[in-house]
Order: structure tokens, then C-alpha cells, then sequence
């Protein structure tokens, strides 16, 4: 005789809830859904919205949809994520891709003004500082980018470019 077990439906949105979230955090191709299903969600928190905009505006930019990607990030931001800087990271990579530097830079300062320890951040802005010539500045970014250690997934990228760059810049 098999036991059958039903939950109550609290509990399965709570389930359902839990699976969104760590759907929103991959790079599952479900992932924009899983994100958008937490935004409209009457019982998401500020923070859980704010970090589904992070999280889908990051599937956007993979995608390579920038507008949709910079228009999230702009909405996590006043909604003070726990991860905002991501958000700020994010949206200068966003203005990287689409040429606008000065933008760039400036989402990158304030994702380093909230997290100095966003080595992502440093190297991103540092290689927009060495496009434009300031060298002593990119130098001073990589160096940084070099000294910090942050919590996120790119920190082999931003460590492994400022030495490749630091090394390039060598005599300049």
C-alpha cells in the first residue's frame, strides 16, 4: 500500500517560489521566466525582486537584448538588492558593449563605491581607462582588480585580464 501525501497549497507556492528563485539565479534557458514569475509575485520581497531584475537583466544581456538588460538593472537599482552592486556592474557592461564608455565608467564607480572588493568592476573600468590612453589610471585599476576578491563567479576573469593588461602595459 503506497502512502500518498498531499501538501498544503501554501506550501507548493512556497516550493514553486523556492524553484523560481534558484531558476532565476542560472543560466537555464528557463531563467527570464523564472525571473519575470518572481517580479509579478504579490508575495516576492523588495530585495527578491530586486535581484530577479539583476538576474534577468543578466540573461538579457547574454542575450544580447541591452536595451531590455539596462531597462532591469535601472529597476533593481532603486529597489536596494542585496547585490545592487551587480546592478551597477552590470548596467557598465551594458553601456561597454554598446560603445557608451563614459556611461560605463561611471555605473562602474558606483559598483566600486558600494563594493571595493568587485575586482570585476576594477578591470572593466580599467580596460576602458587603457582604450582612452589613461594609462596610469588603468594601471591603478588592475592593480586593485588584482588586490580585491568578491563573492561572484567572474573573479578568475577579472584577476586573469588585469595581469594579461598589467603585463601589456609594462614600458608605457
Amino acid at each position: 500500500m503506497a502512502l500518498v501525501t498531499l501538501a498544503a497549497p501554501w506550501a507548493l507556492s512556497t516550493i514553486a517560489a523556492a524553484d523560481d528563485a534558484a531558476t532565476c539565479r542560472s543560466n537555464a534557458q528557463e531563467a527570464t521566466a523564472a525571473c519575470t514569475r518572481i517580479i509579478a509575485s504579490p508575495g516576492a520581497t523588495r530585495e527578491q525582486v530586486g535581484d530577479a531584475y539583476i538576474n534577468r537583466g543578466q540573461s538579457y544581456y547574454r542575450n544580447k537584448e541591452y536595451e531590455r538588460a539596462l531597462e532591469d538593472f535601472n529597476k533593481a537599482i532603486p529597489l536596494r538588492p542585496k547585490w545592487v552592486q551587480l546592478a551597477y556592474g552590470n548596467r557598465g557592461n551594458v553601456y561597454y558593449a554598446k560603445g557608451e564608455d563614459q556611461n560605463a565608467i561611471d555605473s562602474y564607480d558606483k559598483a566600486i563605491a558600494i563594493d571595493s572588493n568587485y575586482p570585476a568592476a576594477y578591470t572593466a573600468r580599467g580596460l576602458l581607462y587603457e582604450k582612452a590612453g589613461a594609462i596610469e589610471r588603468a594601471r591603478t585599476d588592475f592593480n586593485a582588480a588584482l588586490g580585491a576578491k568578491s563573492k561572484f563567479d567572474d573573479d578568475a576573469w577579472a584577476h586573469d585580464t588585469a595581469r594579461k593588461h598589467l603585463e601589456a602595459l609594462k614600458g608605457k
